[in-house]
């Protein structure tokens, strides 16, 4: 009985080895299949593919229709500015939302804040009988749009990027940070950014630039009315050519006796208008002093008079020069 039974033994060993092989090849597929074939794979290869700039691979990978606008923002150095700030990207694990259709969410952080992007794959079918193929769904490229007045270019994550009719629409991967400022001689915007976590993110407000004077600007204007008042204040005549002083009497004056003396320079205000650049109206503070004869009794007097003038001016900009014309009317 005893050599009879070893052969069943025997059998019995190496089926349960076979069974414990069969088992650990499933458990070892099933792993390979999650780990290496499995949505979250291509979810992190597509993020790899943004932080070495690879847009045109990360596209093939998505295969949106074709994308639309200024495409700075798809491959490059513009690309690796747009995820450089994205910190402790993670995928989560994948979860079912019908047979064969996916979502995958990942968590990351932007200057200490939390965001997430969900991104939907599909199966499309498997290779080698086990392992499955998964691809993006179908989805266009979200787009920003930049807008600025008053400049027909801005930066973008470092590039420049031309503005049509003061707008740029970009189309962007998710998740994207974009930065866009604006700055040149006379003129700046403030740096702007937005995190674009989603499509409706991007399709909220996008970045609006608004442009101001730089101090640059205001010293050069402030420059040219002094050298104009001046010119004013040099003129022995009670109503300076060209300028918006001026004094009434019915005394005698002798030119002699007319000392025009600024007291005080208009300050300079430039503010957006109808796409241009305009000046504030300007007041200027003057004394007078004057010696006036009454025709009546020949009496000389020496007068000094206090008083401020109003007066516009024209600006007109072109390259990196500006020039500023007083508008006077009496």
């Amino acid at each position: 009985m005893k050599n009879a039974s070893s052969p069943i033994r025997v059998l019995a060993l190496w089926l349960a080895v076979l069974m414990v092989l069969a088992i650990a090849a499933v458990v070892t597929i099933t792993l390979v299949n999650q780990k290496v074939f499995g949505p979250e794979r291509q979810v992190s290869m597509y993020f790899g593919m943004l932080q070495d700039g690879e847009g045109e691979q990360a596209l093939g990978l998505l295969d949106p229709a074709e994308p639309k606008g200024n495409a700075l923002l798809l491959d490059g150095e513009a690309l690796q500015a747009a995820v450089k700030p994205i910190e402790d990207f993670t995928v989560q694990d994948a979860r079912e939302v019908t047979d064969g259709k996916v979502e995958v969410t990942t968590t990351y952080q932007v200057d200490g804040k939390d965001h997430e992007t969900v991104f939907h794959l599909t199966r499309t079918g498997r290779d080698w009988l086990f392992f499955d193929r998964w691809a993006f769904a179908a989805t266009d490229l979200p787009e920003i749009t930049v807008t600025a007045d008053t400049t027909n270019e801005v930066q973008v994550n470092g590039e420049t990027a031309p503005l049509a009719k003061g707008a740029a629409k970009l189309p962007v991967f998710l998740p994207a940070v974009v930065e866009s400022s604006y700055r040149d001689k006379y003129f700046q915007g403030t740096k702007r950014r937005v995190v674009v976590d989603s499509a409706s993110a991007a399709g909220s407000d996008g970045l609006q630039l608004t442009t101001k004077p730089t101090s640059k600007l205001v010293k050069d204007v402030e420059a040219q009315l002094h050298r104009y008042l001046d010119g004013c204040a040099e003129q022995q005549v009670l109503k300076p050519a060209g300028c918006p002083l001026s004094y009434d009497t019915e005394a005698r004056v002798s030119s002699d006796s007319i000392h025009w003396k600024i007291t005080r320079y208009p300050e300079v205000e430039i503010g957006p208008y109808d796409g241009g650049w305009v000046l504030r109206p300007l007041e200027v503070g003057t004394s007078l002093n004057l010696v006036e004869q009454n025709l009546m009794t020949g009496v000389k007097t020496e007068n000094t008079v206090e008083h401020d003038f109003g007066f516009t001016a024209k600006l007109e900009l072109s390259g990196d020069s500006v020039t500023v014309t007083p508008v006077v009317g009496y």
